[in-house]
């Protein structure tokens, strides 16, 4: 699931606006840059002790009302850290440049088909109780995470920690400083871009925050996409509070564990209108609420259709 990008084609992508303009080739070499030339910690000296990118984000936290020793002690950890490159992709990446046709290939949907096959008994399930097609929710599971085999590669901790970080005018200054030297982007149109996501950020931080606070797992270990989407379906922390699933009935909620995930992704469906016989037209309309791409709700469907064609698996 995708959250609302830095521009929009029309209203198309979720995940992108307009103001970039350079070619793709122009945005590989800005990624490049940014990736062999990443951004030193800022340290300055206070009272004593360093200060760095996340020290006005964990006051910001305990004034929310997070423990000040739990957050002081997270943010001291070795592993958390600026994500430069997850930041610098959040900013140039383009949700029409995506190869979503890569996903609807034989080897894709034979793939896809074991995995039917694999978790039949969860998938009948979760179609009986939430009317959501089996091939429907395999589909977002194989186009988000290839079937939960990717799940992502930097810390969602760190990734939205930077993100909001960039609220503090220190810190945003000095991101700007790196990427306004290799890039087209206007300093008007960064600073827009920083106040609308930072906030959002913010949010999603927090509601991380409580999520795995409240299924006692470790936030600075747990991998995800760079812009802070979480395990094989791919939810964004504040959509996990609210519609994940327990698939499996253990009591808790980990969207790593396919029960999990598979209950998750047809509540949420459900949730934005999906039901039982539902129109080609009327689910695109509700697996836009997934990923705000037409080409991606495109290539569900077409994933669909191809699995209710297909073989058994071999």
């Amino acid at each position: 699931m995708h959250p609302e990008p830095i521009y929009k084609l029309g209203k198309e992508p979720s995940s992108m606006s307009n103001f970039v303009t350079a070619p793709i080739k122009c945005a590989a070499f800005i990624l490049c840059l940014l990736i062999l030339n990443p951004i030193p910690v800022p340290v300055v000296e206070s009272a004593g002790k360093k200060v760095g990118y996340f020290e006005s984000l964990q006051q910001k936290l305990i004034k929310d009302g997070f423990e000040e020793t739990r957050i002081k002690s997270l943010y001291n950890r070795p592993e958390v850290d600026f994500e430069t490159k997850g930041v610098s992709l959040f900013l140039v990446h383009r949700e029409a440049r995506l190869n979503y046709d890569q996903f609807t290939t034989q080897a894709s949907i034979q793939k896809a088909l074991k995995y039917m096959e694999k978790y039949k008994t969860e998938l009948a399930k979760v179609e009986k109780k939430y009317g959501v097609s089996k091939e429907i929710i395999t589909a977002v599971i194989l186009v988000e995470t290839r079937l939960g085999n990717n799940v992502g590669r930097p810390f969602i901790l760190n990734t939205l920690s930077s993100m909001a970080s960039l609220a503090d005018p220190e810190v945003r200054d000095m991101f700007w400083r790196k990427v306004s030297s290799s890039s087209r982007l206007t300093r008007k149109k960064y600073e827009k871009w920083v106040g609308k996501k930072s906030k959002w950020a913010y949010n999603e931080l927090k509601a991380f925050l409580k999520y795995t606070n409240r299924e006692e797992m470790d936030p600075a270990s747990i991998p995800g996409s760079y812009a802070g989407a979480m395990g094989i379906p791919q939810f964004m922390p504040s959509n996990i509070r609210t519609l994940a699933k327990d698939g499996d009935n253990d009591g808790h909620i980990d969207l790593f564990n396919h029960a999990d995930a598979i209950t998750s992704v047809a509540n949420y469906l459900k949730h934005y209108g999906w039901h039982p016989g539902i129109d080609e037209k009327k689910a695109h309309k509700v697996l836009l609420h997934y990923n705000y791409s037409k080409y991606y709700a495109n290539t569900l469907i077409k994933i669909s259709k191809l699995l209710k064609d297909g073989s058994s698996p071999v």
